[in-house]
């Protein structure tokens, strides 16, 4: 019992080759079977174009929606329409509503409520026919009314059920949102100062996409469909467009027939008959869960809605089709916006924050202590230290690195007037000098402090400003503790 509306009766039809169509010749005498054939391959047609080339799901309306009604709580649908799994248009008009308590009295012991006394019912939406319009048919005298009548038309129907067990979501359908999980998750864009080692390349990329294919298993039904890669895999940012194109051509002439339903068979019309896949579960859409609070009324074996529970309704797995419009749109406008943490003219090279970080400067040497793309002090002098980061490189013509730095100062030092400026960057790091008035600052009172830094890149290509010549550092200052104030400032 579907709970939504009486039941309607559905057209039987000969099979037909939904591949073949009437070769219509001069002289030749149509008949039933004739007209049935060239609708099935009519009707084939447009269901093979729309799941090949659009996918499935709500398209729109079919909100769902609970309340109370005159046979108490109640699951509404809006009006709308649907693609289902095979590519079946259904259109569903006027609104409907479902009775949960006449529901869940039709389904007698197979109601199992959970520890929460809750029922978790789901709202499916499948495509069917309905033969109308009888009109007057010849035949053998002496017959009955009915036999003299005969429906003249099929019509398009739907239909609405609740359901005790979720619908087989299509294998494809699954197969997608892990493909481009998976391209998501393990695809990330460097700078072209990456060393070469550590880029994939993508003949490695697309090994990885191939590797990863779960194969199907006997033993039960697949949850994931592409394993993770070891590791992520670092791809060039001037690339990153190419390596999505292979990637998609792979889905296209190789995965997606892996977990496509094959709805036309492996027949081919021109040897042998096609006999297309019968109707299943499969071919129908999942609109929502409702979790239904449930319990027996005293003296009554049947369940009931639990008085004032909320029902709320999920959707989090339904499936829906946006139109082209929409995409056409979003296409123009959405993906312009610029969600990077540095903002720069579209017109002009990447800006972009490469280091940062809060560094001790008593933690220097220590591991343990890094910033951002491990931003790190590697060497500490009297009024000096020197920093350095992952993939740092002094390649002025290339690049330009803009550095803002400041200084960590406890509470209660005393400090008179400190400063912390940058004396140069050049192939070995970051040179900062640090000065207590004019004179440069002592190891001891350093070694209390710290240096708060962030450092960003920009490929102008522009010759960097001279700057003076770092000394060359002695040995580092011992090891002390520090808390906050921050002063001083930087180029």
């Amino acid at each position: 019992m579907s709970g939504f509306g009486p039941s309607s009766t559905s057209a039987k039809r000969a099979a037909a080759d939904p591949t073949k169509h009437v070769n219509y010749v001069l002289g030749m005498v149509l008949g039933v079977d004739d007209f049935i054939q060239d609708f099935a391959y009519q009707s084939e047609r447009d269901r093979w174009q729309a799941r090949d080339l659009l996918g499935y799901g709500t398209a729109w309306g079919l909100a769902v929606t609970t309340g109370l009604g005159a046979r108490g709580p109640e699951v509404r649908v809006s009006p709308g329409t649907a693609l289902s799994p095979r590519g079946q248009l259904v259109r569903v008009t006027p609104a409907q509503c479902a009775s949960l308590n006449d529901w869940l009295k039709a389904q007698g012991t197979a109601i199992t409520p959970n520890e929460d006394e809750a029922v978790r019912v789901w709202v499916v939406l499948s495509y069917r026919e309905c033969l109308t319009d009888p009109v007057p048919v010849p035949g053998e005298p002496c017959r009955s009314e009915d036999d003299a009548m005969a429906p003249s038309r099929v019509t398009d129907d739907f239909k609405l059920e609740l359901r005790l067990t979720p619908p087989q979501e299509p294998t494809e359908e699954q197969a997608v949102r892990d493909l481009v999980r998976w391209l998501r998750t393990h695809v990330v864009p460097v700078g072209d100062d990456t060393p070469s080692g550590d880029v994939t390349s993508e003949a490695d990329f697309l090994t990885a996409l191939r590797a990863a294919v779960v194969p199907p298993s006997p033993l039960g039904p697949e949850t994931d469909w592409l394993d993770d890669a070891a590791a992520p895999m670092k791809v060039p940012a001037t690339q990153v467009e190419a390596y999505l194109r292979s990637a998609l051509r792979v889905w296209v002439t190789e995965l997606r027939a892996l977990w496509r339903p094959n709805w036309l068979g492996e027949a081919q019309g021109c040897q042998q008959p096609v006999s297309a896949e019968p109707d299943s579960d499969v071919d129908c859409v999942l609109l929502a869960a409702v979790d239904v609070h449930v319990v027996k009324e005293l003296g009554s074996p049947d369940w009931v809605v639990k008085a004032e529970a909320p029902l709320p309704v999920l959707e989090d797995e339904r499936p829906y089709l946006l139109h082209l419009r929409l995409l056409q749109e979003w296409a123009l406008a959405g993906p312009l916006w610029d969600t990077s943490a540095v903002h720069h003219p579209p017109a002009l090279p990447a800006y972009q924050i490469v280091a940062a970080g809060t560094l001790p400067i008593a933690a220097f040497g220590d591991t343990n202590v890094q910033g951002y793309n491990n931003l790190r002090i590697d060497k500490v002098a009297k009024g000096f230290a020197r920093l350095t980061f992952d993939g740092y490189q002094f390649k002025p013509e290339a690049w330009q690195y803009v550095v803002k730095v400041g200084l960590q100062e406890p509470e209660g030092l005393g400090l008179a007037m400190p400063t912390v400026t940058v004396l140069a960057l050049d192939s070995d790091g970051i040179s900062i000098r640090l000065r207590e008035k004019e004179d440069p600052m002592a190891e001891a009172t350093m070694a209390s402090m710290g240096l708060i830094v962030e450092v960003s890149q920009y490929f102008a290509g522009a010759p960097p400003l001279k700057t003076a010549r770092a000394p060359a550092p002695p040995a580092p200052p011992s090891r002390a503790s520090s808390r906050s104030r921050r002063t001083g400032g930087g180029r």
